[in-house]
């Protein structure tokens, strides 16, 4: 009832405020973890039955706590005449995240189940996105949330990143053996022989994955001007965490989602996985070399698969085309990974970056795309691709329609913005002989001489009447 009421009108949430049902939420979610520790401790005394009774209660109370407290924040301002935001700030500091996010292992160290471990995976995935709430732009500077984001928070979203990978592959892609993380292999048994935890469970990669990319892009916008040591150690902690074989692995299969067309729920969790990706891989950017052996360069073969995928989305491929970017125009490595990203398929990424320039959504893709295109074809040498393609780089965005969107971009500008000017720029450096030719096709027509061609301009069989 305080869930929906909260979530219900401003008033209604500042007249709770006012009554004190934060601390109660609070409370109620400390004493269901409490309880839960408990039956872990007396599992040998009480009968299972009793035992799993208990169980479903308290994550029942849970996870209404967890909803509660989401729409108090999801609802906007969280002070009120008798609450400061510092209070409140203050007061869900007492919500053991960590905890909360690894209780599906707890559960199952106390019972096998199944509805108690379903409901424990309900849990966690509200945890989660208590955490993305938390950690929106617009409310995480409020809760000071580099001051409880402890390695072991990390550590509970990337294991419930993992576990998400596990249940999508086989809710999406039908896939139940060889699953990819590193999950207890008794976890892994569990989400492939029950279908209904595996659905449940692909629900929590959504939220670790926007929770994760909330948590780097703020504790980066605070790097951008100086930061203390708790912030300091707090980005480290993320970066660790997000560059972690692990992470990248994760990313990866959650990635090849937005290229099957598993409809909008997989193509949404790839968007999210592409965006943290981003993050990875801009972080990574400045010393990539020190990840030549690192899971993090398997990012970008995945990347270019949902770059050229035919049935990909264009939120996906917009998602993508931002994700290389960030990967490619500070690295000290940008030849090598434009070697890479132009691979065995140069024709599929070229129709697909000149087909990002043109389309009728596109105008937030036009710069990343514009600014790869630029890249390769001022980076690498021109015949690289004629071993694959019999055609050099250049002729082969041209055959592709790369001058058509060129102009489109420029003739579509009513800002001057650098995006045209690089526009017309890559027209006039690599492509203004061929418009001259164009221009002057008509002036200069071959004649056949015996079995010689001669070009003659042509003649004026009238007169000129000047008077």
């Amino acid at each position: 009832v305080i869930g929906n009421l909260l979530g219900d009108s401003f008033m209604a949430r500042q007249a709770l405020l006012e009554l004190g049902a934060l601390s109660s939420l609070i409370a109620c979610a400390g004493l269901g973890l409490e309880r839960i520790k408990m039956l872990g401790q007396q599992q040998q005394q009480e009968q299972q039955q009793q035992q799993v009774d208990s169980l479903a209660i308290v994550l029942q109370l849970l996870r209404n706590s967890i909803w509660s407290l989401i729409n108090f924040i999801r609802g906007g301002d969280t002070s009120s005449s008798t609450t400061s935001a510092a209070t409140f700030m203050t007061e869900l500091q007492r919500v053991d995240l960590a905890v909360l996010l690894s209780l599906p292992e707890s559960i199952q160290s106390i019972t096998n189940n199944v509805e108690c471990i379903s409901a424990s995976f309900d849990v966690a995935i509200e945890t989660c996105w208590l955490v993305v709430f938390l950690t929106n732009h617009n409310e995480a500077a409020t809760f000071g949330i580099e001051q409880w984001l402890s390695k072991e928070v990390l550590l509970g979203l990337v294991t419930r990143l993992c576990s998400g990978v596990d249940a999508s592959m086989i809710r999406y892609k039908e896939i139940d053996d060889d699953l990819s993380t590193s999950l207890a292999d008794e976890s892994s048994s569990l989400l492939a022989s029950d279908s209904r935890i595996a659905y449940k469970v692909s629900n929590s990669s959504l939220p670790c994955c926007r929770a994760l990319t909330n948590i780097a892009i703020y504790l980066d916008s605070f790097s951008m001007w100086g930061a203390g040591e708790t912030m300091s150690q707090a980005k480290q902690g993320v970066t660790s965490a997000l560059l972690s074989d692990m992470t990248a692995n994760c990313l990866v299969e959650l990635i090849s989602l937005g290229s099957i067309g598993g409809g909008s729920e997989a193509s949404t969790i790839a968007c999210s996985a592409t965006s943290l990706a981003s993050i990875c891989l801009t972080n990574a950017s400045h010393d990539f070399e020190n990840y030549q052996s690192s899971a993090v360069w398997s990012l970008l073969p995945a990347l270019v698969q949902g770059l050229i995928a035919p049935m990909s989305f264009f939120e996906f491929h917009r998602e993508i085309v931002w994700a290389i970017w960030n990967m490619i125009q500070h690295n000290r490595l940008q030849h090598r990974l434009l070697m890479e990203l132009i691979g065995t398929s140069a024709e599929e990424v070229a129709t697909s970056l000149t087909g990002m320039l043109t389309a009728l959504q596109s105008s937030d893709a036009v710069e990343p795309s514009l600014g790869i295109v630029d890249m390769l074809l001022r980076t690498l040498d021109d015949n690289h691709t004629r071993a694959t393609t019999g055609k050099s780089l250049r002729i082969l965005f041209e055959e592709v329609g790369l001058v058509d969107a060129l102009w489109y971009v420029c003739d579509n500008d009513v800002d001057e913005s650098d995006v045209a000017e690089k526009a017309a720029e890559l027209i006039d450096d690599f492509y203004e002989e061929q418009e001259e030719d164009e221009d002057g096709v008509d002036e200069m027509m071959p004649s056949v001489n015996g079995q010689q061609f001669q070009f003659q301009a042509p003649t004026n069989t009238g007169q000129f009447n000047f008077s």
